[in-house]
């Protein structure tokens, strides 16, 4: 986890003590452009303001989303703490505080191609409260390789004992695309599939793939009678708290094959 640059402001002190968030664990700034690029922007700017004067300064009204090229931006902060978030969206003003507890995160990870060659990677991180609180967190902080995973990990901590303690003792655990209970997993448009069938669960591609036993695999399935294949195939982005989901499915496939 990336130590906090600097002490946090009084705002965000407030808002821990008062939702009572435990320790620090990392402080994530805006992620700021590299030398070419901000000098090409710089360029560019110029050039359009001086041959044509509006789209040059939509050009610089875009670029004032970005760090580099405006002081609010720049001191937005996410703050990661034992027991929840302090974030600044990067669209609009205010401050979201959610605790892991009682979160619902969604992760949208994707790599763009251009040309045949790897791009950019894109972290989309949306993190629902109780109510209306809600973030949408992306690669505009710095270290999404890091704060994201770290989210997913908390989550996990707070909420995972207790969706499993509740699955087991007969309830249903709801996941969005997924729900979980001690007899099956259930997927919204595949039906319920015991665990008994339940060969895999694993990511592949951005994509969570439930594979089955013995018996075909249904509409995106590669298997046939007696052999086994893809029962269900969803976007992570469909999928409310993934460590969570991937950790109590693990547990309730075992506690299923051990009857």
């Amino acid at each position: 986890m990336a130590a906090a640059p600097k002490p946090l402001s009084p705002e965000a002190v407030e808002l821990a003590s008062t939702h009572r968030l435990g320790a620090l664990e990392g402080t994530f700034v805006p992620k700021r452009l590299n030398r070419l690029i901000f000098a090409l922007y710089i360029f560019m700017t110029i050039h359009l303001l001086v041959m044509f004067v509006i789209p040059g300064l939509l050009f610089l009204w875009w670029l004032r989303r970005t760090p580099d090229f405006s002081r609010k931006q720049a001191a937005k902060r996410l703050h990661l703490f034992e027991n929840g978030l302090i974030v600044n969206p990067q669209s609009g003003d205010g401050t979201v505080v959610i605790r892991w507890d009682s979160v619902r995160l969604y992760q949208d990870i994707t790599q763009k191609i251009i040309n045949g060659i790897p791009g950019p990677t894109e972290y989309v991180y949306s993190a629902v409260g109780p109510g209306r609180d809600s973030a949408g967190i992306t690669h505009f902080y710095e270290g999404p390789e890091i704060w994201g995973p770290h989210m997913q990990q908390c989550v996990l901590r707070a909420q995972g004992p207790t969706a499993l303690r509740s699955a087991r003792e007969g309830g249903t655990v709801d996941f969005g695309y997924f729900s979980l209970s001690r007899t099956g997993i259930t997927a919204r448009t595949m039906g319920r599939l015991p665990w008994s069938d339940v060969r895999e669960i694993r990511i592949a591609a951005g994509r969570v793939l439930v594979t089955r036993t013995g018996g075909p695999g249904g509409p995106t399935g590669s298997g046939g009678p007696g052999g086994s294949g893809v029962w269900c195939n969803a976007a992570v982005s469909d999928v409310v708290n993934l460590h969570v989901f991937l950790a109590v499915a693990g547990e309730l496939s075992a506690d299923g094959r051990a009857a």
